[in-house]
């Protein structure tokens, strides 16, 4: 199925147009009298008739004397209502550099900061990569910080786990608590103290501290995010496992499952390159999605293939480069580790279009056709991709497939290509840490599961989805279990066995959750504290960085937090200090965050006319890039030195240049040059290193050639052993096949406005999307007898390809046992053989915002709030979409209510390959409900 924008910027451009001379009435400080004319959408309309219109829908007007969140008019009366912005507002404000948190994207930020608040926040112009823009998560950062149940001070549980009974204790309390515990586990079993982390950006000070404690048993969310994607890298490039289109100088983008202008890890700095590069090149856009998102809606040609198929067109489109002579033949002999005639016979002499087309739905002779203009654009020319195609229990190949595309066409690390960058953030060997503790040579079943074949082979990857799992299996134990900016009861599938789990203190000894707000993992904790957000703590960050040069921005405390919140940095040397002995003496623990800060910056350049020193420097200007650094554009190419050169020696037939049993480059064409960090120091196209990290074999002479990534697996690996083809492939998952009539494949999707499950408690991003019925298409509609509202009933199904290659897990085959009810939405924007339900939503915590109802905090977790200091009467009054049908779906209204949770009928499904939970695999059954 397909959609084709033949002439998609005028069609932007005339919206433009149209839009240009709209305008919002609103909320103004000068009397009615003195005002103008309001313009309203284009057209002039009376003063009076503005108020009259805000009358209607005003309900209550606003109490005097109410402290009110930034953002929100104080104004007691409608009549004030015909203005918005106040021109005044935002005038005289001091304008602070930060960074965000509010989603993975980490974009640069600058706080309107008056009377000691902060009243609004845009994006930084010197951010080299957001580089000024902002999302709507962004702009709602007032929601987050200034929000009515910010958890302010420490609370601990009176009641039975789970029941939402506290008490709020001082700091001093929680700190001595704390302390005897983690002492009394690291006495008895160091590894069972664990650390589990949701999107966190504060990596050294966990890491000190467990290094220093004596544990691995660090675990995060990588598993649920983006693994397969990032091993799929790996195994091409060793150096990397993020890859980073040249968007804006490109030509060609074929962009495979990724909603880049909505939800994706490079979102902001991504979605602006992109139109970049299509309004400044006439690059093309192709998308290959099986839901209609903003990015596939703005692409110049769309297409929806069946879910999981990605593979299938990509190594169909490879297949007519090939069979064309369209590939960069010379290039591909050079730094290809394969000739085009072994990728021809082991690949893709099969893959044809039509078979593709039999597979995934797409038309053959636009997968011909498409692969005819990605070779005319190349060497501008690059993929894209993200959890469209890896998120599958296919998507590790699916992901190797795509990649192989850049390789046959010679775009990789080209100018307008395929590109990446040696790290992810920082340059950490630029902008080195202070001091840091000895690693620790622990070992840890839930960090590194064995039965994931690539998990933690480069980087580490922890399979967080397998945790309450394992330890529902008691394949492990926790004794004392810290979770940070985490909610995995609403984020983790199985949402019943990760509450289960939660809720049993044989399993669980002792659990303590460090967040700004009172959510779902809270509310399973016995111990609650209070985070600082993101305007209120210290960090040096990056992401990765697409002007191929890597830059450091900073987050530092804007706003003084609020009550009693702290962040980890204070924390956790707060707790060495007071577990006393070898963890009190460690450097972490004996210095301020702000001198630990300047220490980490030390190394920043800065005028020393301006500021007093580094940091300095970056709390002015907000982000440092190198003006005279080389963007990181086809690094292999790099020539070695005479020095580089000196006592190495040179393996005669494959030309790999090694030093001290280290690979450092490679001889091509009389030249000595750095070549690809991998084994054989060319593009990866087959990995001898994948099949024999499969079977448990010894890597080790390969990583030396490689002498970047990769290491053997742990011995605690050895019988999970398999067999993995060393070329890119594409198999069918198994339940995918031949599906029954009531069965589809399940997708998920974010929106825009929200990130997993941290975003619903934002007002200004819950008030656009709070509710989220299943997409179906009409024809799949029709086939169930639905419409529009109906309501249906789900019930998810495991995987039969992970059962069969990991049946020692004991996950099974058969049906979930918790059903999810919700109703449907008829649209053509999602491919008939699936059903597409967004994440984020369903809280039966979090706040009133992402519960939608106007009713206070239940019982005694609002002793950790300030409900008297902070209020805010816009969102008491206006909670439009609260469902007052109590359940009955007869009474439930469209468009209100919190949502669903998708999580409760998702299966624990990792990829036995990367560890990369399957979110848009799962195979359910619908039934209509009467």
């Amino acid at each position: 199925m397909s959609t084709q924008n033949p002439d998609r910027r005028s069609l932007l451009r005339l919206g433009a147009a149209l839009m240009g001379g709209g305008g919002l009435a609103a909320c103004a400080s000068t009397p009615e009298s003195a005002q103008g004319p309001t313009v309203v959408r284009g057209r002039s309309a009376a003063a009076s008739e503005s108020a009259r219109v805000w009358q209607e829908g005003a309900g209550k007007p606003y109490s005097e004397g109410v402290l009110h969140a930034p953002g929100v008019c104080p104004l007691p009366g409608p009549n004030k209502k015909t203005r918005f912005p106040d021109p005044d507002k935002y005038k005289d404000t001091e304008r602070v550099p930060g960074m965000c948190q509010l989603c993975s994207t980490v974009c640069g930020t600058i706080a309107h900061v008056k009377d000691g608040r902060v009243i609004k926040i845009d994006g930084n112009p010197k951010d080299p990569n957001s580089r000024g823009k902002l999302c709507a998560r962004g702009q709602a950062g007032l929601n987050h910080q200034y929000h009515p149940e910010r958890l302010l001070y420490p609370l601990k549980r009176v009641g039975e786990r789970g029941a939402g009974k506290w008490r709020r204790i001082t700091w001093d309390e929680a700190y001595d608590e704390l302390a005897t515990r983690l002492n009394a586990c690291r006495e008895s079993d160091p590894t069972q103290f664990a650390f589990h982390q949701g999107r966190s950006r504060s990596k050294d000070p966990v890491s000190a501290f467990l290094d220093a404690f004596g544990t691995k048993t660090q675990l995060n969310h990588r598993g649920l995010c983006s693994a397969s994607r990032r091993a799929a890298n790996l195994t091409y490039l060793f150096e990397s496992d993020w890859d980073l289109g040249d968007y804006q100088h490109t030509k060609y983008i074929l962009n495979f499952g990724s909603n880049m202008f909505e939800a994706h890890q490079g979102h902001v700095a991504g979605a602006q390159r992109i139109q970049q590069g299509r309004f400044d090149n006439g690059a093309k856009l192709v998308t290959f999605d099986v839901r209609m998102s903003n990015t596939a809606g703005n692409s110049d040609e769309f297409f929806m293939p069946r879910p999981g198929t990605d593979g299938a067109i990509a190594l169909a489109l490879a297949h007519v480069i090939v069979k064309e002579g369209l590939a960069d033949a010379q290039w591909f002999k050079t730094w290809a580790n394969a000739s085009l005639e072994d990728v021809w016979e082991h690949v893709l002499k099969d893959t044809t279009p039509e078979w593709a087309e039999g597979v995934s739905t797409v038309p053959a002779a636009d997968i011909a056709r498409i692969a005819r203009e990605f070779a005319a654009a190349a060497p501008r020319a690059t993929t894209m991709c993200n959890r469209g195609s890896s998120a599958h229990v296919n998507g590790y190949y699916n992901d190797r497939s795509i990649i192989l595309l850049n390789g046959l066409v010679g775009s990789v690390g080209k100018h307008g290509g395929w590109c990446w960058m040696w790290t992810g953030g920082m340059d950490s060997g630029r902008f080195k840490l202070p001091p840091q503790p000895a690693k620790t040579s622990a070992k840890s079943v839930l960090a590194d599961p064995p039965e994931f074949v690539l998990a933690n082979t480069w980087n580490t990857m922890r399979v967080g989805e397998i945790v309450y799992w394992y330890l529902k299996q008691e394949r492990a134990r926790i004794q004392v279990y810290m979770t940070y900016n985490l909610d995995s009861p609403m984020t983790w599938p199985e949402m019943d066995v990760t509450r289960s789990v939660l809720l049993d203190e044989d399993k669980i000894g002792f659990h303590v959750c460090i967040n700004p707000f009172y959510n779902e993992t809270a509310h399973f904790a016995d111990m609650v504290l209070p985070w600082t957000t993101y305007l209120e703590r210290w960090e040096l960050d990056a992401r990765g960085a697409y002007n191929l040069r890597p830059y450091v921005n900073v987050r530092w405390p804007i706003a003084e937090p609020l009550g009693e919140a702290k962040d980890l940095r204070e924390i956790l040397p707060e707790l060495a200090r007071r577990m006393g002995g070898d963890m009190a003496e460690q450097w972490f623990a004996q210095h301020s965050q702000e001198e630990y800060m300047r220490e980490w910056a030390k190394d920043i350049p800065f005028d020393a006319e301006k500021y007093a020193d580094p940091l300095d420097f970056l709390r002015h200007e907000g982000a440092y890039e190198d003006p005279e650094q080389r963007p990181y554009f086809e690094p292999h190419l790099l020539p070695l030195t005479e020095a580089d050169l000196a006592d190495s020696v040179t393996d005669e037939a494959t030309g790999v240049i090694t030093k001290d049993g280290k690979g450092i480059g490679i001889w091509i064409d009389g030249e000595a040059v750095r070549g690809f960090k991998t084994p054989s120091r060319k593009f990866e196209v087959y990995s001898e290193f994948v099949v024999k990290t499969a079977r448990n074999e010894d890597t080790s002479d390969l990583t030396s050639l490689a002498n970047s990534k990769g290491k053997n697996r742990a011995s605690h690996h050895r019988g999970h052993e398999y067999e993995l083809s060393p070329w890119p492939k594409f198999e069918l998952p198994e339940e995918h096949r031949d599906l029954d009539e009531d069965q589809l494949v399940m997708t998920s999707f974010k929106w825009c406005v929200h990130n997993h499950g941290r975003t619903a408690n934002l007002k200004w991003c819950s008030e656009i999307v709070h509710s989220n019925p299943a997409w179906l298409h009409p024809e799949t509609a029709k086939r169930f007898g639905l419409k529009n509202g109906d309501w249906i009933e789900v019930t998810g199904y495991r995987s039969t390809t992970l059962h069969r290659a990991m049946p020692g897990l004991e996950l099974g085959d058969g049906p979930i046992e918790r059903k999810l009810e919700l109703p449907i939405v008829v649209t053509k924007g999602v491919h008939p053989a699936a059903i597409a339900i967004s994440n984020s939503l369903g809280h039966d915590q979090y706040t009133r915002v992402a519960q939608a109802s106007r009713q206070g905090p239940v019982g005694s977790q609002s002793a950790g709030m300030d409900r008297a200091g902070l209020r805010d009467e816009d969102w008491e009054r206006n909670m439009w979409w609260q469902d007052d049908s109590g359940g009955d779906r007869a009474k439930w209204q469209r468009n209100t209510g919190n949502g669903w949770a998708q999580n409760h009928v998702l299966p624990i499904a990792p990829d036995y390959i990367s560890g990369q939970q399957a979110f848009n695999s799962t195979v359910v059954r619908i039934r209509k409900l009467s």
